[in-house]
């Protein structure tokens, strides 16, 4: 029984790791589509 709780403890670590770099990369994501519509509205030509 205890090695059950221990393999779930090490599979929840290994999770947390993993979600780390995820939120960086979806706020990565959001600041670039933010940036990238900044820059749009900068290059639009008057009609």
């Amino acid at each position: 029984m205890t090695w059950i709780f221990a393999l779930s403890a090490v599979a929840v670590a290994g999770l947390a790791v993993l979600v780390w770099p995820a939120v960086r990369v979806l706020t990565a994501a959001r600041e670039l589509h933010a940036e990238v519509k900044r820059a749009r509205g900068r290059l639009r030509v008057p009609e």
